[in-house]
């Protein structure tokens, strides 16, 4: 099983969310990377964006399926990766590296930065690192 990081949180759906400065910074974890395969195309909502814990953040595509990227947290878009080729959604240009998300999903590979708004109730309903690494035991 591949490494878990341990300096953030998880979610059922294989979304990672790291608490940086007061705002949630979110990803996809390697297990979702590998299951999708080559990543073709990665959109979120727009900047300024309200979005509701378990509601639709964007959309990835890849050369095997099309996938949704959940909310960890409530908040509102305030930041997207475009060094990453993440597009707002409506965009059409790619300026900068899908790879970057398959071979760093923890890292440089980060998909959008929330602005959290009820962050005290929603934080401690996500995945524990254990947590996750029992989900991902149980998945196969």
């Amino acid at each position: 099983m591949d490494q878990v990081p341990r300096d953030r949180k998880y979610t059922k759906t294989h979304e990672w969310a790291k608490l940086e400065d007061g705002r949630v910074k979110v990803g996809l974890t390697k297990h979702a990377i590998d299951s999708l395969g080559d990543l073709t195309y990665v959109e979120v909502k727009s900047i300024g964006t309200e979005v509701e814990k378990g509601g639709e953040l964007g959309l990835v595509e890849s050369n095997k399926a099309v996938e949704h990227i959940y909310a960890p947290v409530s908040g509102r878009v305030v930041e997207l990766n475009s060094e990453a080729g993440v597009i707002e959604e409506g965009g059409t240009e790619i300026t900068g590296e899908l790879e970057v998300i398959s071979e760093d999903p923890y890292g440089q590979g980060w998909i959008v930065i929330l602005e959290p708004t009820k962050l005290e109730e929603e934080w401690d309903q996500l995945l524990s690192p254990e947590e996750y690494e029992k989900l991902l035991a149980e998945e196969g």
